[in-house]
């Protein structure tokens, strides 16, 4: 049976142009823009929490001497590596599933695969947190101690995001990231302009 005419040649609706993976705006593909807004949020969040913090607590140590200034960045230091030996507790307990090895590898992806790559990066950035808080308690006046352990804090929070995030949400890892790093670049511009210059700008 034939269907009629107008039936046959009726117009087809025509579906919203979808845009294109590689589309750009402002030289940003789509899938790049939450990325750069995670950045964004990660420079917001960070300033805010230094800001708050150093509003709400107000604390002087009794001396600060150089003995003083290294015990403050040891025990510092101390708190801030536990992301790592907590992972390195379960990757050990981990290492007793021969389901997540092929061989002695790791299976690419597992939860192992993935606890190392995470004691690896926050072991890199342990590094840059420990010398830069060194440099920082070294020129800091004790009215500007306690910005050793916010950025303490920071980092901490930031590892535990990162590590939650690399397991679930990739923007929550970005995120984790960012308040580790950007607060420890920030650390450096200031020693460089301290060091360098004799720039003295006001924790």
């Amino acid at each position: 049976m034939q269907r009629p005419v107008e039936q046959r040649h009726a117009p087809k609706r025509r579906t919203g142009a979808r845009p294109h993976p590689r589309a750009q705006i402002l030289g940003f593909t789509p899938r790049q823009w939450p990325f750069i807004f995670v950045l964004i949020g990660n420079w917001l969040f960070a300033a805010l929490f230094f800001a708050l913090a150093k509003y709400l607590w107000h604390w002087v140590p009794a001396d600060w001497t150089v003995g003083d200034r290294i015990a403050l960045v040891i025990k510092d230091a101390v708190v801030a590596i536990m992301p790592a030996v907590l992972a390195i507790c379960i990757v050990a307990a981990q290492r007793l599933d021969p389901s997540m090895f092929v061989g002695r590898m790791p299976k690419p992806n597992s939860a192992v695969d993935i606890n190392n790559r995470f004691i690896l990066n926050t072991v890199e950035q342990f590094i840059l947190y420990f010398i830069g808080n060194a440099g920082l308690a070294l020129y800091c006046p004790p009215q500007e101690a306690r910005t050793l352990i916010v950025l303490t804090a920071l980092f901490v929070l930031g590892r535990l995001l990162f590590w939650v995030g690399y397991h679930y949400n990739p923007h929550v890892r970005a995120f984790g990231f960012g308040i580790t790093f950007y607060p420890t670049v920030a650390v450096y511009l200031w020693l460089i302009l301290r060091m360098a210059f004799g720039i003295e700008i006001r924790l």
